[in-house]
């Protein structure tokens, strides 16, 4: 359920011409009703009609960027898609996307020529449909990346989400799978 509301989010803020540009565990909220909600829109570009060219700026969290913005070739909507990517991937597998550890001194653009890690050496079974969506989205070529073409649509269109009854999600009808409990309005989980 969680990657579906995030992959409806980005199409959402896509239709309204705005890129996200930081998806990653720490921007996603869990609300009340178990649905998720996206926050920080510090690093999101609004795209004016006006604007011609793609935006050419260096922002986001270095394990969440898409190689076209690490060589600085422009980017498009789809680095919201391979973010996505990444994010799917690091929730089923538990680690990250890439195989070697990312440190501050190390070159960002090892990001876009490191391989995925396989699921299957750290013992997780993942369904063909999943490796699929994930190698797809994670596509360093942006103008063959899922997504592309049909943005969300096309996004959603892909077998990993073919269970999914769109109109009870946006409409909110489906029970989370996760709903928090909170009581005295949350304030007791600080001290």
């Amino acid at each position: 359920l969680l990657c579906r509301i995030i992959a409806l989010a980005l199409g959402y803020l896509h239709e309204s011409k705005i890129y996200y540009r930081d998806l990653k565990p720490e921007n996603i909220l869990l609300g009340l009703d178990g649905y998720i909600l996206l926050a920080d829109f510090g690093l999101a570009k609004i795209n004016k009609a006006e604007d011609t060219a793609e935006p050419n700026s260096f922002c986001g969290t270095p394990e969440y960027l898409a190689p076209e913005m690490i060589i600085g070739s422009g980017h498009d909507h789809t680095l919201d898609w391979w973010a996505l990517g990444i994010l799917i991937y690091e929730m089923m597998i538990g680690i990250p996307h890439i195989t070697q550890k990312l440190k501050l001194n190390v070159p960002v653009d090892s990001i876009s020529t490191s391989k995925m890690a396989d699921p299957v050496k750290h013992g997780i079974s993942v369904s063909d449909n999943a490796k699929d969506l994930i190698s797809k989205l994670l596509n360093k070529e942006r103008k063959s990346r899922l997504g592309q073409q049909g943005d969300v649509k096309e996004v959603l269109a892909h077998p990993f989400f073919k269970e999914m009854d769109f109109d009870k999600l946006i409409k909110r009808e489906l029970v989370a799978e996760f709903i928090p409990k909170v009581e005295n309005e949350g304030l007791n989980n600080f001290d």
